[in-house]
């Protein structure tokens, strides 16, 4: 073989050495680090509280009295008031047919008053809360007997 080939082909043999040792580089590793984990708030998490699905309290005979299963429910509306203390209520006072209808107009009034002094007493704003007397001028049931005279002696909490 003459000489000019044995160059061309050292040419070629370092041509394709450097190629390899430049191809070959090290690559850089880069490694994935996790975020540092979100710091702990320390403000308190606030609920929302559920709208109460019960809007009526009801009374014995003749009586402005809260019982337990209406100190429940108002225990659930005077939460949701605490929890939108921009809602304003009114309390309806209502009665049975029996009596006379002044005496009934003030049985009622104080049936709502009773209701609203409730929620005041658990941390709702009294201005939140209007009250008023329909006596026996709206009942829920026309009929007679004390099942249906029980279902008229209630008070009903109205969203405004």
């Amino acid at each position: 073989m003459n000489l000019k080939h044995y160059s061309k082909l050292a040419l070629i043999g370092l041509a394709t050495a450097s190629l390899l040792f430049v191809g070959c580089a090290k690559k850089e590793v880069v490694t994935e680090t996790s975020a540092p984990a979100p710091k702990a708030s320390t403000a308190p998490v606030k609920t929302m509280v559920n709208k109460p699905t019960s809007n009526s309290v009801y009374f014995a005979y003749d009586s402005a009295s809260l019982d337990g299963a209406s100190k429940a429910a108002l225990n659930a509306h005077a939460a949701w008031l605490m929890d939108h203390s921009g809602k304003s209520i009114t309390v309806e006072g209502n009665c049975d047919q029996r009596g006379s209808r002044e005496y009934n107009l003030a049985l009622g009034q104080r049936r709502a008053d009773s209701v609203k002094a409730y929620l005041v007493a658990q941390g709702v704003k009294s201005s939140n809360i209007d009250t008023v007397s329909f006596g026996e001028e709206r009942p829920d049931c026309t009929g007679s007997g004390e099942a249906c005279w029980a279902q008229n002696r209630h008070a009903d909490i109205v969203n405004r």
